[in-house]
């Protein structure tokens, strides 16, 4: 994996992003040249700072809507289909987002028919890459040869990740089992003498060992393993192949000391707070302006569609545990939860109004907590803030529950955009895993990550609430 400001970034998806965005600059090149040819002007590489920054602006335009849509999400890598209606939402994005900036500013030397033509040379071109990735891309040519020690559940479970997710560019070539060990992997193998790893790797020519068994395991060969890692050999435990290549902590293998002694869990450096909380005020008034229309139109559906007010106050834990009044329109009827017992949120809920239906599956509800996020009292990207009634409970049935109270709550967040809604323990559970990696690996680069992949939770909306 490749770690950018903390965050790790599967080699496939960088590679086809950067491969993307060269494309997309190339067809910019390509379609002004062909435009000056067809009026017979003589076109030059040598335009000028202005002219290559107004080239510039469509690549970085493109492949941040390529990422926003989710063009290399999983499902996307692994579903032709879907990759092909996500780059068609992202170029027509790019398209209207750009004919807006040369509205504004008309002196950038980028015309119109230049523009059409790129983002059709764009389509063409992006597509044919992708689909021969998705014809040809095959995980033993371009997969990290790995093996896995150990053949338990949970070696099994990571056999299973690496044979879907194409985008982890692993290379799953051999299960090896520990001695006397009950395997669940039926191709496991098993060596006559565990200690002689090292030969079995050099010659399989392996590059990542994953340990699925627990460390202290007395049946790990270390002598081999020892001599694997100074030969080169990356070699991981499961807590760190959960957190790199999954991009969540597994509670399951997590112990205090790894907290206390790891690297990670900073909060950030001043500067870095500093910077998040303009990020915050940039990212939420934009954000304010361009819905504007869509929260006044919000507001009269709710009241002309239901009694009750227009706006709802609920009370959440926030940073370090002190409670707020988290700000949104209503979309339950008035008095839901009349027997006064906190209730999950369910899917396809009784309580939701017609309109409320609408706002909750489209984000529009969520929209005032800009007031929020504001005020201070939230960020615009971390754990999403939960009920006191609920932070009690799943503080005692959860371990280091409590730990995602260590940074702001926020209105979208890592776990928002990587795992599905769900309300229930068992869901709470995985979305604090997703939390965890969050806090551990905080940045600037991951908050901008995820408020452009936040657009793809809200048009494709699977994971809605």
């Amino acid at each position: 994996m490749v770690r950018i400001f903390r965050h790790y970034v599967s080699p496939v998806k960088l590679t086809l992003a950067l491969v993307d965005l060269f494309l997309i600059l190339t067809c910019v090149v390509l379609a002004e040249y062909l435009r000056y040819a067809a009026i017979g002007l003589e076109w030059s590489v040598a335009l000028g700072y202005e002219a290559w920054f107004a080239k510039l602006l469509v690549p970085v335009a493109g492949s941040c809507a390529l990422l926003g849509v989710g063009a290399y999400h999983a499902d996307a890598i692994q579903d032709f289909r879907v990759f092909s209606l996500r780059l068609a939402v992202s170029l027509v994005v790019t398209g209207l987002f750009l004919s807006a900036v040369l509205y504004i500013l008309p002196m950038l030397p980028l015309w119109r028919s230049i523009l059409l033509l790129s983002l059709l040379l764009s389509a063409f071109s992006i597509f044919a890459l992708h689909g021969l990735f998705q014809l040809f891309g095959r995980m033993d040519l371009i997969g990290q040869r790995v093996l896995i020690l150990g053949a338990g559940e949970v070696a099994n479970e990571l056999q299973q990740y690496a044979a879907r997710a194409r985008e982890s560019g692993l290379n799953i070539v051999d299960v090896i089992a520990l001695p006397e060990e009950e395997s669940a992997v039926t191709s496991a193998t098993s060596l006559d003498d565990i200690n002689t790893l090292d030969s079995y790797v050099r010659a399989r020519e392996i590059e990542m060992i994953i340990i699925a068994a627990d460390e202290s395991d007395q049946r790990l060969p270390l002598e081999a393993l020892i001599a694997c890692k100074l030969s080169g050999v990356e070699i991981k435990d499961k807590l760190s192949f959960y957190e790199q290549v999954r991009g969540y902590v597994d509670i399951r293998s997590v112990r205090s000391e790894w907290i206390i002694f790891s690297d990670g869990f900073k909060g950030g450096t001043g500067i870095e707070r500093l910077g998040k909380r303009l990020l915050d005020v940039i990212v939420s008034l934009t954000l304010l302006v361009i819905t504007l229309p869509i929260i006044l139109l919000a507001a009269v559906l709710v009241k002309v569609t239901s009694k009750g007010p227009i706006f709802y106050r609920q009370q959440r834990v926030g940073l370090n545990g002190e409670p707020f009044d988290l700000l949104k329109f209503r979309s339950m009827k008035v008095n839901a939860e009349a027997e006064g017992t906190p209730q999950w949120a369910q899917k396809n809920d009784p309580r939701v109004t017609l309109i409320g239906g609408f706002l909750r599956k489209t984000r529009i509800d969520e929209l005032p907590q800009i007031i929020n996020v504001l005020s201070g009292v939230m960020s615009f990207v971390g754990p999403r803030p939960e009920r006191p009634f609920f932070v009690d409970q799943l503080v005692d049935e959860i371990s280091l529950y409590r730990e995602r109270h260590c940074v702001k709550p926020g209105i979208t967040g890592w776990a928002q955009i990587q795992y599905p809604y769900g309300a229930s323990v068992a869901d709470a559970k995985r979305k604090l895993e997703y939390d965890l990696y969050y806090i551990k690996n905080y940045s600037l680069f991951l908050d901008l990550l995820i408020i452009l992949q936040t657009v793809r939770v809200v048009i494709f909306p699977s994971g809605a609430r």
